[in-house]
């Protein structure tokens, strides 16, 4: 397997948008009901992490003479789990129920 590499991202001082809390992003990924359902996703928070593992089908790529490069794709089919060890807020709160 590939190693892992993060991926974030800086804004450019010309690019960052106002409403933006800090000077990096990651890129996202929207998966709708019925694709969290095939992967058994049933109950997530935002801001938990999860590993994601997929077989995608690449739809396009483009690289143009200033040195920009993109890549479209489709996954074709995915798994997530948890990661690591993650400890339930509630459970940090309230320990005993």
């Amino acid at each position: 397997m590939s190693k892992l590499a993060d991926l974030k991202q800086t804004y450019d001082e010309w690019n960052k948008p106002s409403t933006a809390e800090k000077d990096e992003f990651y890129p996202t990924l929207y998966l709708e009901g019925q694709s969290l359902d095939a992967m058994g996703i049933e109950s997530v928070r935002a801001g938990s992490k999860l590993k994601m593992v997929a077989t995608v089908r690449v739809c396009s790529v483009s690289d143009n003479a200033n040195g920009a490069r993109s890549m479209s794709f489709e996954i074709i089919e995915a798994a997530m789990t948890p990661e690591g060890s993650e400890k339930d807020a509630a459970k940090i709160l309230f320990p005993h129920g």
